[in-house]
């Protein structure tokens, strides 16, 4: 089983100490059973002897169920926090593309309900290790006192495997259904709190949306939830009516083999201390059905592609700090980016039809100003991304100063790009960069940016982020100028800015990057502006509009605040 051997591979030794205690354990509560049946069947009087044994196994007993749970509640806790870690790492190094297919709230579904449905099962395995030698015990009592029940008990309990079997296939099944439509859920939390403002402001949005898609989702999820839940119930109800069968097999064989009373009660004694073992077990199976489905469902996606692989360290905590990649060709002052006979297609959100962008030949060098111009899904952000590094071309290919860009080399291409796209995200810390090299250039770029009123920045983070989104905008170019990279992309950046902020970006930012040799790729249907480009590149169906790549006089007229470098 994947998960059991998840849990030998993650505990190693550690592992292995605290299955035998649990054994252990669960051998000290078969020998206990014993010790009560033998002095209930042979009629004596309660002596020290037994009084000194009794109390001295009731705290070997004790003892070594608290330090086995207490074992597993240490690893476990380790390992659902190793557990996240190497799925973030792995986050950050899958490709971009994999990543917008699956989607935040499938990330996010993973790393919180799938973690937790792993660590609950790893959390029950001190019940199992204790359940199961107990009743090991008491089978091994049992067939010390009559082999030929135990081989009655065998047959008896075939048929109830079988079939607990088929039930617990049905309940997978079901499992399966609510971790697939969970994803649903938290898409539909997501906007739930991110389209807040939208909701408010329109009651019958707010009253659709609730009425028909949150609630009878959610519904929906609850439902097929309960209804693998139940089959486990039903399950567990089979394995327990075979479990009375089998006590009801246990009169019937001594009645004909005529036992004594003594020897009946030791019988009876044993069989019912067996049942709360019994039902430990299979209170268990959930949790392990749970976690088999969600691993099962991470190595589809590409996560977990073998045991070793993704916990190969535990417990020993992932180090948070990763080696940045030297950038491609950083020695050279110039950078030429050329694209020859390069294609990216995908499906479009209907699934319907699929967009091609390309083939695409191209060249662009440092020092130059080029604006991204075309329609709506034109194909200026995929062709954005495409240089950038998120996506790998699915034909031709990428070169960098006559280098070309390949999977072994593609993470160091991407650190020759700073870029600021349309859906942008804005870190409060200014991670990856020096605070006592930057303190002086953040200070004097958020006097430029016109922020510094709304913002301080201590040490190497911002004081606030609770601002517009044009401002937050300047924040992720603010965040965009101290990385200094050669080659900048801007994706519809000055959207959300102000006329005379915008005039100043156009007019006085961009051409100060261009003056300072950086390749600037700017996506814009600022026509206005467009005298500012030194080139124009038009995009129409994912195709170069040949008409409209031209060469633009540049009339740099305006001069701007000197800035430290």
């Amino acid at each position: 089983m994947k998960l059991f051997r998840l849990a030998l591979r993650a505990f190693q030794t550690n592992f292995l100490v605290t299955l035998c205690v649990g054994l252990l354990s669960g051998i000290g509560n078969a020998a206990l059973v014993a010790l009560i049946s033998r002095q209930l069947t042979q009629h004596k009087t309660v002596t020290m002897h037994f009084v000194a044994l009794f109390a001295g196994l009731i705290l070997v007993v004790l003892g070594l169920d608290l330090l086995a749970k207490w074992l597993l509640i240490r690893l476990t806790g380790w390992t659902a926090y190793n557990l996240r870690m190497n799925l973030a790492r792995q986050i950050l190094t899958m490709p971009f593309a994999q990543l917008e297919t699956l989607g935040a709230p499938r990330l996010l579904a993973m790393l919180t309900e799938d973690v937790m449905s792993i660590t609950q099962a790893l959390n029950s395995l001190p019940t199992l290790c204790i359940a199961g030698a107990t009743l090991a015990g008491c089978i091994f009592y049992l067939a010390w006192l009559s082999p030929w029940l135990v081989l009655i008990m065998g047959l008896l309990a075939t048929p109830v495997i079988f079939g607990h079997l088929l039930l617990q296939r049905k309940a997978h099944f079901y499992a399966k259904h609510v971790l697939r439509e969970r994803n649903r859920v938290f898409n539909l939390y997501r906007a739930l709190t991110e389209g807040a403002k939208e909701l408010k402001l329109n009651a019958a949005r707010r009253h659709a949306f609730f009425s028909q898609l949150l609630q009878p989702i959610s519904a929906e999820v609850q439902q097929k939830g309960i209804t693998s839940r139940t089959w486990h119930q039903i399950a567990q109800t089979w394995s327990q009516s075979g479990y009375f069968i089998f006590i009801l097999g246990v009169f019937v064989w001594a009645g004909w083999q005529q036992m004594s009373v003594t020897m009946m009660t030791s019988y009876a004694l044993v069989v019912l201390f067996m049942r709360s073992s019994v039902n430990s077990i299979l209170s268990t199976l959930p949790f392990w059905t749970d976690a088999s489905v969600a691993i099962n469902q991470m190595e589809i996606e590409g996560f977990i592609l073998s045991v070793d692989q993704i916990i190969s360290d535990l417990p020993t905590p992932v180090s948070p700090t990763p080696v940045s990649p030297t950038p491609v060709s950083s020695t050279r002052p110039q950078y030429q980016l050329s694209l020859t006979q390069v294609t990216y297609q995908y499906s479009h959100e209907s699934e319907e039809r699929t967009f091609l962008l390309g083939p695409l030949d191209l060249q662009i060098s440092s020092g130059e100003l080029i604006f991204l111009t075309g329609g709506n899904g034109s194909g200026k952000t995929t062709l954005a991304k495409l240089l950038a590094g998120l996506y790998s071309p699915q034909t031709g290919a990428i070169f960098l100063n006559g280098e070309q860009i390949s999977d072994n080399n593609r993470e160091a291409y991407r650190q020759n790009f700073s870029a600021v796209f349309a859906d942008f995200h804005l870190f409060e810390q200014f991670l990856g960069l020096d605070p006592q090299k930057m303190d002086q250039q953040a200070q004097a770029y958020l006097m430029r940016l016109q922020l510094e009123h709304k913002v301080k920045i201590v040490g190497n983070q911002l004081s606030t982020l609770d601002l517009s989104h044009g401002q937050r905008k300047r924040l992720a170019l603010l965040t965009a100028y101290l990385e200094d990279r050669p080659i900048y992309i801007f994706d519809e950046w000055a959207a959300s800015q102000d006329p005379e902020f915008r005039d100043v970006f156009y007019r006085q930012l961009l051409p100060e990057l261009r003056r300072r040799g950086k390749l600037v790729i700017v996506i814009s249907h600022d026509d206005h502006y467009f005298d500012v480009a030194d080139r124009l590149i038009k995009l129409d169906f994912g195709q170069i509009d040949e008409g409209q790549v031209k060469q633009v006089k540049i009339m740099d007229a305006y001069t701007s605040l000197a800035v430290p470098a």
